[in-house]
């Protein structure tokens, strides 16, 4: 009696795991793919998915730029996901969007960058500002408190970015008054534009000693218009993230520092969240808004220490 008892458990046991297991439709947003910050990011969601059973959607524009992103969202939602990941383009155009998902209970959670109204579940992202604070302090120790810099956004109005901007133009005027900062510079993510923009900068001001970069695209822009300058080593280069060329950069002496963010964590940390939403296994309201993610500081010192080696970003999640 016991061990039939016992066997009638088991196969209960099992079927509700079986049921507790159903994969999840999960759509997942990114703002822009086809650059290494995303690629790493979708390998981080995409070994959640693996872990909690979820069937896994991941379509994104090749550009930052909500009229792009939108048709990809109309889309997925077309589609009824149990959750969404998301990765806004725009923090103002998506709130009521966002909002009315969470009012019909569909979780969403957002990464990289944040609504400008808290009204999704979770905000997963960087300590922009903190970045920013650290780049000013790097730049002076390899530059020098004085002189002229220069800061390179992405555009006016972005949360994320401006905050990177913002704690590094606060750091310099609170901690190194003596330093003139040139008027922030905003190239989209045009790594052409960038380096024309940079380019006119070098050219108007002789005395520039640091370029600080907010993303990896106007990075790539900034580098070689210091370099066609001939200010390798000259014009100190400081950027935020880790894309392979970066990497590369940064061992050869084109950058002098690389503020990188944890993309991975973030693609898999929202997917197990949405997972966990989704199958009401943790209660919504007791899930913390601001999940802030915490940087590491890349240099050519520090550059082959595995502890630093496993936050550069990825193409491909076979590297």
């Amino acid at each position: 009696m016991n061990l039939r008892l016992g066997i009638c458990i088991a196969a209960l046991l099992a079927s509700g795991s079986a049921l507790a297991e159903k994969p999840v439709n999960i759509a997942f947003l990114p703002g822009q793919v086809g650059i290494p910050f995303y690629s790493t990011m979708q390998c981080g969601a995409q070994k959640a998915a693996k872990e909690f059973n979820v069937a896994l959607s991941w379509n994104g524009p090749p550009d930052w730029d909500i009229a792009l992103q939108q048709p990809f969202i109309d889309a997925a939602l077309q589609l009824h996901p149990a959750a969404v990941v998301l990765a806004p383009t725009d923090g103002n155009a998506l709130i009521t969007q966002v909002a009315e998902l969470e009012k019909q209970g569909t979780p969403v959670i957002t990464v990289d960058a944040p609504l400008n109204k808290p009204v999704e579940t979770q905000s997963i992202q960087s300590n922009h500002y903190l970045g920013g604070v650290a780049a000013a302090k790097a730049m002076a120790e390899v530059a020098g408190a004085s002189g002229t810099f220069l800061a390179v956004g992405m555009r006016p109005g972005l949360p994320d970015i401006d905050a990177r901007v913002k704690g590094f133009t606060d750091t310099f005027k609170k901690e190194y008054p003596q330093a003139k900062l040139l008027p922030v510079i905003y190239p989209e993510t045009s790594s052409t534009k960038a380096a024309q923009q940079v380019a006119a900068a070098l050219q108007a001001n002789p005395d520039l000693k640091g370029v600080y970069v907010t993303h990896s695209a106007a990075a790539t822009g900034a580098s070689s218009a210091i370099m066609e300058a001939g200010k390798r080593g000259t014009v100190k280069l400081i950027s935020f993230d880790g894309d392979p060329q970066e990497i590369r950069d940064l061992k050869d002496g084109i950058y002098d520092a690389l503020i990188i963010q944890q993309p991975y964590q973030m693609g898999y940390q929202s997917v197990k969240l949405a997972a966990e939403l989704a199958r009401k296994q943790i209660n919504k309201a007791q899930v913390p808004h601001d999940n802030l993610l915490p940087f590491v500081i890349a240099t050519q010192k520090n550059i082959n220490d595995p502890a630093v080696r496993q936050y550069f970003y990825q193409t491909s999640c076979k590297s």
